[in-house]
């Protein structure tokens, strides 16, 4: 009775005391941080795009239960503000969103090494023609996840009062598009809706398309090493076209203070006939009307460029690939950051982008999303076109580029007329290597 109430007792009731602080000080004790990614991308207005995403980010994480996943929406411009600044300062994120480095839209991410190669995980997903948009060398950069093309959507019920009857085949001349723009202006509505306040590029995807109908590929495709004088009576005629559409009236006075976002709203609302516009339109137009998107009853039609009677290049469009993510060389965890980007690019998720977004893309989805009655009128609208690599300023030099893109907002906006742009762009091109 002593031993079990006497020292073995007291023993057995500190080991009892011991084990019960031991306890509950692993109890108290924090689980291990959780590993982080973080990501910082554009589309903050785009709901749809950023659905996507964040499915990714879903996918990811029940994966990785031991990763968590911050995203960081910017619109972005102050996004390649954010990323320049910190990869100066030797931080930033683990992913971002970018685009192709051939088209000069972002600042050399590429060749400053910056960028993870993310090949081992993203080239078997890329489809073979945006490969070029996607490499450097033998670095894989970016998974193209966002793909487009230049095309004229339009309000069918606009077209229809205003007496516009298209060919069956949807293919119309610059003669008789300039009666298309004259008889929807008849009818008290602005043809085209565009934004070139907050998108340097808006003011010249008209531009683009018509010149490259009016050039043909070689010279269309040597603007941007300055080979092609802009001085060429082809190019001239190209652009005293848009001077003429823009005299008839094609733009609103008050272009150059829309913005990109709310370009699509006007077009959406019924008060512009026309919207020259790329394909990821879909990213906008498909979304609730409460959130900015297009009605589902809205009149849509979609029709090519004009052609040139006579011309070389009728059959030719672009196509390019635009919004894309990559990985940060300075990334503490880059395989784990490229895994989360190749899940984006698994068949059922750019099958889901299609659908979803209605957008097109450079990796290989599944078969069944070109069947979405979108998609079905847009390869009604493309077919027979043959995409080049582009756009137009592919390559450029980013002042040749920049000045290229001021001349055709000015020359849209009816500030500048085609010679004063012929001009300007020839001072420009004087100063590009050649």
């Amino acid at each position: 009775m002593d031993n079990e109430n006497g020292f073995f007792g007291r023993l057995g009731t500190r080991l009892t005391l011991a084990a019960m602080v031991l306890f509950t000080a692993c109890a108290a004790a924090p689980a291990a941080a959780a590993e982080k990614i973080t990501m910082w991308s554009h589309w903050a207005d785009e709901q749809n795009k950023k659905d996507f995403v964040m499915e990714a980010v879903k996918r990811f994480k029940d994966k990785n239960p031991g990763f968590d996943v911050e995203v960081v929406w910017y619109q972005k411009p102050q996004l390649i503000t954010a990323l320049t600044t910190s990869f100066q300062a030797g931080s930033g994120p683990d992913i971002f969103y970018l685009e192709p480095a051939i088209t000069g839209a972002f600042p050399p991410f590429v060749d400053n090494g910056f960028m993870y190669d993310i090949g081992k995980q993203v080239d078997a997903l890329i489809e073979p023609w945006a490969y070029p948009f996607a490499k450097k060398g033998n670095m894989t950069y970016l998974l193209p996840l966002e793909a487009y093309m230049p095309v004229l959507y339009y309000n069918k019920d606009i077209f229809k009062r205003a007496g516009v009857t298209l060919p069956a085949d949807g293919k119309v001349d610059t003669d008789a598009f300039k009666d298309i723009v004259a008889k929807t202006k008849a009818a008290g509505v602005t043809p085209f809706s565009a934004g070139t306040m907050d998108r340097d590029w808006a003011g010249s995807l008209v531009t683009e398309s018509v010149l490259l109908r009016f050039i043909g590929q070689d010279k269309w495709q040597n603007i941007p090493t300055g080979k092609t004088a802009w001085t060429d009576p082809d190019v001239v005629a190209g652009l005293k076209y848009i001077e003429d559409l823009v005299k008839a009236g094609a733009y609103s006075q008050g272009v150059s203070s829309i913005k990109l976002g709310e370009s699509h709203g006007l077009f959406f609302g019924g008060k512009y006939a026309m919207f020259p516009m790329r394909t990821f339109f879909g990213g906008r137009a498909f979304v609730p009307v409460e959130k900015g998107g297009m009605a589902p009853d809205f009149p849509l039609g979609i029709m090519d460029f004009p052609v040139v009677k006579g011309g070389k290049a009728n059959d030719l469009t672009y196509m390019q690939v635009g919004g894309s993510y990559g990985v940060s060389a300075k990334s503490k965890n880059p395989a784990k950051a490229a895994e989360l980007i190749a899940l984006m690019g698994t068949p059922d998720m750019a099958a889901m982008w299609m659908d979803k977004v209605k957008g097109q893309t450079g990796v290989k989805a599944d078969a069944t999303a070109a069947n979405d009655p979108y998609f079905k009128m847009l390869g009604d609208a493309t077919k027979g076109l043959k995409p080049l690599p582009g756009p137009m300023e592919l390559g450029m030099d980013s002042s040749y580029r920049d000045v290229f893109y001021k001349t055709s907002t000015a020359l849209v906006a009816g500030h500048m007329n085609a010679d004063a742009m012929v001009k300007q762009m020839e001072e420009a091109r004087a100063k590009v290597k050649k």
